[in-house]
């Protein structure tokens, strides 16, 4: 293939497609406008005298031709009509000035921005201006704010749910944090499911080669687990009450008595109860 032919080949796909070209993009265009107008009218009056005699003298002056300037309009002191007149003689002086003018400010302004975007592609245009507003702060780079959110560390709040139900378990005993965090990691250790390990480490059986349990039993799971740690916190308030009913502190023990009767239901609700009248009674 010659390269006229070529050329030729190229013109004619352009031409042919032409109309579905133009269609891939597209041209958004939103002119903005803004139109000010500002008038401006000043008078400034001036005027005084002086009185002088043998023994002193007096004088007196108000005002400013150009005292109150409007921040307006397009105001040019310069261009202001001026008069004034004085009279001086022997025992004193006096004068009087007279300043006035007006003018006007007018402006257009217009702003046309056009995006060129792919058909269906969004797009934006942004004029933006940001303005920090502080009350009674001075901004100080590098200097540490007295306000603010205080952050805690999780490490922190685990240890603090560990103490708290160390005391619970063992209470009048004290154990170092590195202890509560090292049992804690064997009690979790211990409570997981052991894996099974296969040939093939790196590929997981897929859900659809075997059954799973229904949506139903899913429920039952969740509903149980509640129910389940209810139990165990209960058990766990009667053992620390018997310890400390046996330590002799009754007033920890009834404590616990009480929470662990307004967590139980049933014959063994009825027993707690029983138990809090007999030691009431002591």
């Amino acid at each position: 293939m010659t390269n006229t032919l070529r050329v030729a080949v190229a013109v004619a796909i352009c031409v042919t497609f032409a109309e579905a070209i133009n269609a891939q993009q597209v041209q958004v265009t939103t002119p903005l406008v803004n139109v000010t107008d500002s008038f401006y009218e000043n008078i400034g009056v001036n005027w005084g005298f002086q009185r002088n005699g043998p023994n002193g003298g007096f004088s007196f002056n108000f005002g400013s031709p150009n005292s109150t300037a409007p921040a307006f309009g397009g105001f040019d002191p310069n261009s202001q009509a001026r008069f004034g007149f004085g009279t001086r003689g022997g025992d004193g002086s006096f004068f009087f000035n007279l300043s006035a003018g007006q003018g006007s400010n007018s402006s257009v302004t217009t702003a046309a921005p056009t995006l060129m975007l792919q058909n269906g592609i969004p797009g934006s245009v942004q004029d933006i201006s940001v303005r920090p507003f502080v009350t009674s702060f001075t901004p100080v780079v590098g200097g540490r704010t007295f306000f603010g959110p205080v952050m805690t560390s999780p490490i922190e709040e685990r240890l603090k749910r560990l103490r708290q139900q160390a005391a619970l378990e063992n209470p009048g005993v004290s154990q170092s944090d590195a202890a509560l965090l090292l049992g804690a990691s064997q009690r979790n250790a211990a409570s997981q499911p052991a894996r099974t390990t296969s040939s093939s480490p790196r590929t997981t059986a897929s859900s659809a080669a075997h059954g799973d349990i229904s949506v139903a039993e899913i429920r039952r799971q969740k509903q149980a687990k509640p129910r389940a740690s209810a139990t165990d916190e209960v058990q766990l308030l009667i053992a620390t009450a018997r310890a400390a009913e046996v330590s002799g502190n009754l007033g920890a023990a009834r404590l616990r008595y009480r929470k662990a009767a307004a967590r139980a239901t049933g014959q063994l609700r009825s027993g707690l109860l029983a138990k809090l009248e007999s030691l009431a009674v002591r």
